[in-house]
């Protein structure tokens, strides 16, 4: 597996905002260590987070579309951040009529996701306990994300996989009305098949690997029980040959139907503490901790693969939690993370062994002190 080319540390050293989200304008400088955010809602907290977030992987923390990301008033919003000691450039800039522009060093990219790798990020918030709640999509994209930004070779196999399923459910929709040559069928499904398999691959072996550090993270967490993570397949392939038989076979049904119903856009990730499924049995404590367990775990495997801690963003997270959990987490942020920004209302919430290490950030109405 090939890793991107970053920076030996990955830290965001100034950050620039322009007409984003409720940042008119912001010139901020960040250190290597923690940073503690602070304000009362609707500040902007989130939406400082929601810039490095976009900077790492261009996509907005809360799914919404680009454009709405834009200030009223403005036709466009720019993002800017220097990375490491080199101190290149990544700038993401929104149109409200276009498309999304992503430059390196002031050089435009072809695709968005050329940046993926450049500035490796973990972030943590209330939202992520769909990847234990949720729908098998939302654990999907919590691997795709991941394996994206670690492996290129795992982003082109997704983007070609995932262009030759559109084109074959294109043709099952045609074929609900006339007759499509089989042959045309099999040169999108060899397509699926070969990229199937090797997507299938990467997240199998992404899990064995990130099992032991999300267990070893579940523990220090206070749960008690094991936490252990397996891939589950939709179809019964298990090699590019099984995928595209299974394809062959499917392929009358899934006429009727319109989509493609075989393949690892279909597949899920099983989360199982104390030996059952959490999505189902489990409480909400023990859900919560499993998130926290698989996104810290997380963490801890991108710093094993690149040598260095990526950026951690903890976006209130802390209102979620009973006071020894929070203890916990605040604890494992003292001992094992790099650059991080935590929100949230009250310093005090985060605990004086973060206080006296933090970097305190106020937030009021779009503006940033110290003071």
């Amino acid at each position: 597996m090939d890793n991107p080319e970053v920076d030996t540390e990955t830290v965001v050293s100034h950050l620039t905002l322009r007409h984003f989200r409720n940042y008119e304008t912001l010139e901020l400088a960040l250190d290597s260590g923690i940073h503690l955010v602070v304000g009362p809602n609707a500040q902007g907290k989130t939406n400082l987070l929601e810039a490095l977030h976009l900077l790492s992987n261009t996509r907005l923390l809360r799914g919404q579309k680009d454009n709405e990301a834009v200030q009223d008033g403005s036709d466009s919003a720019t993002v800017v951040g220097l990375v490491g000691p080199s101190s290149t450039s990544i700038s993401v800039v929104l149109d409200r009529n276009a498309r999304k522009r992503v430059l390196l060093n002031g050089v435009a990219l072809s695709r968005a996701s050329d940046v993926l790798g450049r500035l490796p990020c973990v972030c943590i918030g209330s939202s992520d306990l769909s990847i234990v709640t949720g729908e098998p999509s939302d654990r999907r994209i919590f691997l795709d994300l991941e394996l994206s930004q670690l492996y290129p070779a795992y982003l082109r196999h997704l983007s070609v996989y995932k262009r030759a399923v559109e084109q074959r459910n294109a043709l099952l929709k045609t074929a609900q009305n006339e007759r499509v040559a089989s042959e045309l069928f099999e040169t999108w499904e060899t397509e699926i098949a070969r990229h199937g398999a090797a997507i299938r691959e990467f997240r199998t072996q992404f899990l064995a690997s990130l099992t032991p550090y999300s267990q070893n993270a579940h523990a220090k967490m206070g749960g008690g029980e094991v936490i252990s993570l397996s891939y589950v397949p939709k179809d019964p392939a298990e090699s590019a040959e099984d995928l595209q038989r299974e394809l062959e076979g499917s392929r009358h049904h899934e006429i009727h139907r319109g989509v493609t119903a075989v393949g690892p856009h279909r597949d899920d990730l099983r989360i199982e503490v104390g030996g059952r499924e959490a999505r189902l049995f489990g409480s909400q404590g023990q859900q919560r901790t499993a998130m926290l367990s698989i996104k810290l775990g997380t963490m801890e495997l991108e710093r094993g693969e690149r040598g260095s801690a990526p950026l951690l963003l903890l976006d209130d997270i802390l209102s979620d939690l009973d006071e020894s959990r929070r203890a916990r987490l605040m604890d494992w942020v003292l001992e094992q993370a790099g650059q991080t920004l935590l929100t949230c209302t009250e310093p005090s919430a985060a605990g004086p062994g973060i206080l006296s290490r933090a970097r305190i950030l106020h937030v009021r109405e779009g503006t940033i002190n110290e003071n």
